[in-house]
């Protein structure tokens, strides 16, 4: 199996210099038909994003440890080196293209270095973007729940279609690990291999065998979609501090129904680095469900897109080190 290659670095820079640009000329377009409100926005930004960066801690934490859980107790990394690897796929979520595709095949890489069985890493980084895929169905049903018990107007369109292709994604991930799909792709396999004979087909077997494995514990995926369930929720967190900072106060309920109908339409943008423009428009859209101005909607998420930047130029950086000193 060939493995990934280090990340690209220049590219990765480049995209953050222009998300940091576009940060810049969102927060004077929010704000430039009313000179306080922007003097009010820059004025709380330094708490606001640190109000952010402390928020979203908690969230790598959480996604760290559920991707822990699902390991053999014998072949677990540190909690420490989980969460650098998870810190290291965000980064590539934030400024790659197909960025949550291209991070997690690089930790796999990564996690192999480190001495884990090649088919037990692939089948575990598999699960993990398989849970949390069934963890945003969830939370995104709880934020359509919340919705209706609080707005006697909702209109709930769009959180079902929101739902509905949470629950597709969520479906599809779980139907590619069954024995029936690895078996289409283990034919397929064999088909190339008398082409490419560097192609290894029964490393499908093994993966299969790993990940059958991996399923057949359902105390650590249940403890794995409730952190990730959590991780969540604490997104949602984020969003009530920053929405308060920028003037407009939401109680921890509405900033649910705002993170859980923006986190799944930024799903649809997963091709673009950190999904960019569309995470602005989702949470934009998901603020006008309880009647938030989309001034205030954008400028929170505009200070979420800088600690994105953040944590990703610090993650990619990190990352690349990491690819080097074993390089």
């Amino acid at each position: 199996m060939k493995l990934p290659t280090p990340p690209p670095l220049q590219r990765g820079l480049r995209n953050g210099v222009f998300l940091a640009v576009l940060v810049v000329a969102g927060l004077l377009i929010a704000n430039s038909s009313d000179v306080g409100s922007l003097t009010l926005v820059l004025a709380a930004f330094p708490l606001a994003l640190t109000a952010s960066l402390l928020a979203h801690l908690p969230q790598l934490l959480l996604q760290s440890l559920a991707w822990l859980v699902l390991l053999p107790r014998a072949l677990r990394p540190s909690m420490k080196r989980m969460f650098l690897l998870r810190w290291y796929r965000e980064a590539g979520d934030a400024l790659l293209p197909a960025g949550t595709v291209v991070g997690q095949a690089a930790v796999t890489r990564l996690m192999i270095r480190d001495g884990m069985p090649a088919e037990l890493a692939a089948g575990t980084a598999t699960l993990g973007i398989t849970l949390e895929a069934v963890s945003q169905t969830i939370f995104t049903l709880i934020g359509l729940i919340v919705f209706l018990a609080i707005r006697q107007d909702a209109e709930p369109t769009g959180f079902l279609v929101g739902i509905g292709f949470a629950a597709f994604v969520a479906a599809g991930l779980v139907a590619l690990q069954r024995p029936p799909a690895l078996a289409l792709l283990r034919s397929l396999l064999e088909r190339l291999a008398r082409r490419w004979p560097r192609l290894n087909p029964s490393w499908i077997d093994q993966f299969q065998a790993a990940t059958l494995r991996l399923h057949s514990n359902r105390r650590a995926l249940a403890v794995a979609t409730l952190l990730h369930a959590a991780s969540w929720c604490m997104g949602a967190v984020e969003m009530m501090f920053l929405l308060n900072l920028v003037g407009y106060p939401v109680t921890f309920l509405e900033a649910l129904v705002i993170e859980s109908f923006a986190q799944v339409v930024r799903s649809a943008g997963f091709l673009l680095p950190g999904a960019a423009g569309v995470q602005e428009g989702a949470i934009l859209a998901a603020g006008a469900l309880i009647g938030v101005p989309p001034s205030a909607a954008l400028n929170a998420a505009l200070i979420r897109r800088t600690r994105e930047l953040l944590v990703g130029v610090s993650g990619l950086m990190a990352w690349r080190r990491d690819e080097v000193s074993e390089g």
